[in-house]
């Protein structure tokens, strides 16, 4: 049959050309390949990561009695392929292979939300190089000076510390997540006490070590100018708000140093080289400190890579022009 015939010869040529694509390639990458496509048949599979590293990927559904086996298998291939760092993302609905991932020498490195993110790193001779998640809890405060070189400023209802319970202090609070600093001292000052700023400059940031869930924390004191003058505080974190003039704001700094049992601390040195300036007329003119400026961002963004970001621009804070 001349149809039969031609069949059977397309398929001889088929198979020819499958076979020697498939051999010509080195054998452990034939080996490497076919062992990834029996994990994903299985449920299990992992992909190369940056940096000699792997992820392993979870089904949306997982049997614990055969889970062990195949993360074996996964963990062998990884191993085989000279991988260093390996992750693999746990959701909160998968927590039961967490002992099983911790037998392989996974380790907890962040969470978020619904999920944990897990490391395990391989070598043996040579030290993990993966960075903490999360190194630092950013936070702001704005120095909202008006006019009449009046500040605006707060009473916590609960301060952190006994030392500054009742002290006047600079509202502010923690960065959100993708939020720019300028942004979010002006949200922060409109929350605690629906003054409307707009941000002038950076003052000063304060490096201090073994803030919030240990982390390390970065203050940023920022200048602002105001939109509006009515105070109406947030009652449920703010005591009192108010506008004071800044040589009596800096001797209630002075006095909450005292209290702390040091000479100068952070909102003191601030307020008083922000009084030197007002008295230099610095204040109503250029602005002092580091102004903000939209920069266009670099492209090929790629997730995760210092110097790169998600957005069209971002921030440089700086006192050159």
């Amino acid at each position: 049959n001349p149809v039969d015939l031609a069949a059977s010869r397309m398929h001889s040529a088929r198979f020819r050309l499958v076979a020697q694509q498939v051999f010509s390639r080195p054998p452990a990458l034939v080996t490497q390949r076919l062992r990834r496509r029996c994990q994903a048949a299985n449920g299990l599979s992992w992909s190369e990561a940056r940096f000699d590293g792997a992820t392993v990927t979870l089904p949306d559904a997982i049997e614990l009695t055969s889970f062990a086996a195949q993360l074996d298998n996964v963990m062998a291939s990884v191993r085989n392929a000279n991988r260093k760092g390996v992750w693999m993302r746990v959701p909160l609905s998968q927590g039961g292979v967490l002992p099983l991932a911790a037998a392989h020498g996974f380790r907890f490195h962040h969470a978020v939300g619904e999920s944990a993110m897990l490391l395990a790193w391989l070598p043996e001779d040579e030290p993990c190089p993966v960075p903490d998640f999360a190194t630092h809890v950013v936070g702001v405060g704005g120095m909202c000076i008006n006019e009449r070189h009046e500040v605006l400023v707060v009473q916590e209802r609960r301060a952190a510390t006994t030392t500054s319970q009742g002290s006047w202090k600079l509202p502010g609070g923690l960065v959100d997540l993708a939020e720019e600093l300028d942004v979010a001292v002006e949200r922060e000052v409109l929350e605690e006490t629906g003054v409307r700023s707009r941000f002038k400059s950076l003052l000063a940031l304060r490096h201090q070590h073994g803030a919030a869930f240990g982390r390390d924390d970065a203050y940023c004191v920022c200048l602002l100018s105001p939109l509006s003058a009515e105070i109406r505080a947030c009652e449920r974190e703010i005591a009192a708000a108010a506008w004071l003039p800044l040589p009596e704001y800096y001797e209630g700094t002075k006095a909450t140093s005292a209290r702390q049992g040091v000479e100068e601390n952070f909102n003191a040195f601030v307020a008083r080289n922000v009084i030197a300036a007002a008295e230099a007329g610095n204040l109503d003119g250029a602005a002092i400190g580091l102004a903000a400026r939209e920069m266009p961002a670099p492209k090929g963004y790629l997730p995760g890579v210092t110097g790169l970001t998600n957005r069209e621009t971002y921030r440089l804070y700086s006192g050159f022009h």
